[in-house]
C-alpha cells in the first residue's frame, strides 16, 4: 500500500475561497512561543484550559490550533478575531458558538503534531482533519488490532514489513479524521469504519461489516475522504460530508499570521 497521496501544494491565489481549505502552520516560524506570538487570538479561558497539559509542547499546540482557527474564521466572516467564539459538542468537537446571521455557514477542525498545526475550514458541511508523523513510534500490531477491520488487517499483514508502519498510520489518519468530522470522537471505534483500498491509498470510506450507524448523517458512505502528505514526513487526511469539492485549497498560514501580527 504505497503512500501515493497528494502532496501539499500552495496554488496561486484565486479570487474566491474554496468550499474546503486546509491550512498548515509550522510553529518554528513564530518569533516567540505560540502563547506570546498569537496572544491576540487566544481567549483567557483557552489559556487557562491549556494549563491542564503537563507538557509545554502540548500547551503550545493547543493554543496555536485555537488561535489559527479563530484567525481563519474571522477572515471568512469579515469580523475581528476576538468576535469569534467557540463552543464544543458532546464529544468535544469545537464549532462556532453563534454563526453570523446571513453569513456563510462555516465548519472547522484542528489537528496538530510536533511543530505543525493544521486547520480545515469548510463551508456548509462538517469537516474533520488528522495528521501524524510517519516516524511515530507505535506498537503496530496492537494498533492494527484495535483500529483495522478484519479485511484491512489481512491486507495490511500481506504488505512487506517495511511498508506496514506508514500504511497503518495512513489508515489511522483517515479513520481519525472521520470520527472527528462526525463529532463522535471516541464514541465510535475506528474499527467500525472501513477504508476502501485498491492497491494504493484509501479513496473512500464505508461502514464496517456488521456496524449500523446511529443515523444516516454518521454513515461513512455519506462522507468524502482526501488523504494528503505534508513536509517533514507527515501524513494526514481530511474528511467532509457530501462530495469533495474540487479543488481543495491547500494553504500555508505563516504569511497570513505575519500580516495580522504586523497590523
Amino acid at each position: 500500500m504505497p503512500l501515493r497521496v497528494p502532496r501539499w501544494t500552495s496554488p496561486p491565489r484565486t479570487p474566491q475561497e474554496s468550499p474546503l481549505t486546509v491550512w498548515r502552520l509550522c510553529l518554528d516560524v513564530l518569533p516567540k512561543t505560540p502563547d506570546a506570538a498569537l496572544r491576540p487570538w487566544i481567549t483567557p479561558a483557552e489559556r487557562e484550559r491549556a494549563r491542564r497539559y503537563r507538557a509545554t509542547a502540548d500547551r503550545h499546540r493547543h493554543l496555536a490550533g485555537r488561535a489559527l482557527a479563530r484567525l481563519l474564521l474571522a477572515r471568512r466572516l469579515r469580523c475581528p478575531p476576538p468576535a469569534v467564539a467557540f463552543t464544543e459538542g458532546p464529544h468535544g468537537k469545537p464549532h462556532l458558538e453563534a454563526p453570523a446571521p446571513g453569513g456563510p455557514s462555516l465548519h472547522f477542525n484542528i489537528a496538530h503534531t510536533g511543530t505543525t498545526v493544521v486547520v480545515a475550514v469548510s463551508q456548509d458541511e462538517p469537516v474533520g482533519v488528522d495528521v501524524e508523523p510517519l516516524g511515530r513510534d507505535v506498537d503496530t500490531d496492537a494498533l492494527a488490532g484495535r483500529i483495522l477491520t478484519a479485511a484491512e488487517q489481512a491486507q495490511w499483514r500481506a504488505l512487506p514489513a517495511a511498508e506496514r508502519p506508514a500504511a497503518l498510520l495512513h489508515l489511522w489518519t483517515c479513520k481519525e479524521a472521520f470520527v472527528k468530522a462526525t463529532g463522535q470522537g471516541l464514541g465510535r471505534g475506528a474499527h467500525t469504519v472501513a477504508c476502501d483500498l485498491d492497491g494504493g491509498p484509501a479513496t473512500a470510506l464505508s461502514d464496517a461489516e456488521g456496524h449500523v450507524p446511529a443515523s444516516p448523517r454518521t454513515a461513512a458512505e455519506a462522507w468524502a475522504l482526501c488523504p494528503f502528505a505534508l513536509p517533514n514526513n507527515l501524513v494526514g487526511a481530511v474528511v467532509r460530508r457530501g462530495a469533495l469539492p474540487r479543488p481543495v485549497a491547500w494553504r500555508t498560514a505563516a504569511p497570513l499570521v505575519r500580516r495580522h501580527r504586523q497590523a
